[in-house]
């Protein structure tokens, strides 16, 4: 059996809104079925109203701003915001008695404020409007939702107007009923169970055909789970069964031990989520890690709450300053800027939940994890939530950018988080495709 210590830190670290068997960690017990229906009507509804509610964007000239391009922040100039994009360079003079620059329909003097493109959060865990509206109040205008446990919970959080957009949803876990993770799958979900390596290849059709945009994989080492062949197959089975289309991960493997990633890496995957709590990952690793190009999001700011709860030190030879040492080291084996590392949180706020990651304000936590603890620079980490998302998801034509045609996804700071990290959290103002965001 698995250790209860272990079962703690897997279930900690897959958050849905079931509960881990904490009291005994006995394997293959299941909560009870699941009701989703309450909360995806409710989700339904609260689009309907956001419809009738939220303003259009219109044509908003953003005067005496200055923008952070990617690479620096640039002198003040002006930014339009043309609809639901970003709109041609225009140009206005400081003290110009013109009511409408640019041609715009309204005005806002941001007084030497940075702009920065919309945030990303790569792993979270929303259930509700309120989710999406932390992130949005956050300045975090898109998100990944690291795991679907109901297709239409899923689908009723998408398309609410004005809000944080979920850009890729996962699949339901892959997993194995022998597994500490089994005690996340309700009793309306046990079918889902990858019984045997045979069932790998029908799990990811039956997860492609319900909208999954990649499948989720969780890796067992030290514990019982998946073997290495089921994860391998899992791996070739989403290659093989996407669409050619499909630009973004077809395949995320949840690790959270130097074995799990040994495990990630020879299956394969294309990203491997949350860092090492055992131990630092080795040079072997990490070269493999660079070789294969494999994105990492070591979602940091859940792996610190975990190591210090009070559940968690009950066990032994893990602790968070392993995980921040194998960001660190990701890092510095990385050869171009922000190639290997992706902001993510594991925000949720299940009261069943062994740790809660609040949605929002956890993923300033995060920029701040990966300067202070992983030696990114300001600039790297805030790549990190905006370029190098937006490119390994497949939408570098549309976000991660402040630039003429891309979606307006924007948020206003104050300050210069280019120098002080701790900057993105002053947030001033909020547009998600070109709508303001207003409370």
């Amino acid at each position: 059996m698995t250790p209860p210590s272990l079962t703690l830190l897997l279930c900690s670290l897959v958050i849905t809104v079931t509960s881990c068997a904490f009291d005994n960690g006995s394997e293959g017990s299941s909560p009870p079925a699941i009701d989703y229906g309450p909360i995806t009507a409710q989700n339904i509804a609260n689009r309907q109203l956001n419809r009738r509610h939220i303003s259009p964007a219109q044509r908003t000239a953003l005067i005496n701003v200055r923008v952070f391009d990617g690479l620096i922040l640039r002198l003040p100039s002006t930014i339009l915001i043309d609809g639901n994009r970003i709109g041609p360079s225009c140009h206005h003079t400081s003290g110009n008695t013109n009511t409408n620059p640019c041609g715009a329909s309204a005005v806002y003097d941001a007084q030497g404020k940075t702009l920065l493109p919309g945030l990303m959060d790569s792993h979270t865990h929303p259930r509700t409007i309120s989710d999406l509206t932390a992130l949005t109040r956050a300045g975090v205008t898109t998100i990944v939702n690291a795991n679907c446990p109901d297709p239409a919970l899923c689908a009723s959080l998408a398309s609410q107007p004005g809000l944080t957009e979920i850009v890729a949803t996962a699949s339901f876990i892959a997993t194995t009923p022998f597994s500490a993770h089994a005690v996340l799958v309700g009793l309306n979900n046990t079918d889902k169970f990858i019984n045997s390596i045979g069932d790998a290849p029908t799990f990811v059709s039956r997860q492609i055909a319900q909208g999954a945009d990649f499948i989720k994989i969780i890796g067992s080492a030290p514990g019982p789970g998946l073997s290495q062949d089921e994860q391998t197959v899992l791996v070739q089975a989403a290659n093989a069964q996407y669409p050619g289309n499909n630009r973004g991960p077809r395949t995320v493997m949840h690790a959270s031990s130097t074995p799990a990633y040994a495990q990630a890496l020879e299956a394969k995957a294309d990203q491997i989520h949350h860092s090492t709590l055992d131990a630092v990952l080795s040079d072997d690793l990490v070269r493999e890690i660079v070789r294969q190009g494999t994105v990492v999001c070591p979602t940091l700011t859940v792996m610190r709450k975990i190591a210090n709860s009070p559940l968690f030190n009950s066990s032994s030879g893990n602790s968070f300053a392993a995980a921040a040492q194998t960001v660190a080291k990701l890092h510095a084996a990385s050869t171009t800027l922000g190639r290997i590392l992706l902001a993510g949180t594991d925000a949720s706020l299940e009261a069943a939940a062994p740790v809660q990651v609040p949605f929002g304000s956890s993923l300033h936590d995060e920029l701040e994890n990966l300067v202070v603890e992983g030696g990114l620079s300001p600039v790297q980490a805030l790549n990190a939530a905006t370029l190098m998302p937006a490119r390994v998801f497949g939408l570098a034509g549309q976000r991660g950018a402040v630039r003429e045609g891309l979606l307006a996804d924007l948020v206003l700071v104050d300050g210069d988080p280019t120098v002080d990290i701790k900057k993105t959290r002053n947030v001033v103002k909020v547009w998600v495709r070109g709508v303001e965001f207003v409370e």
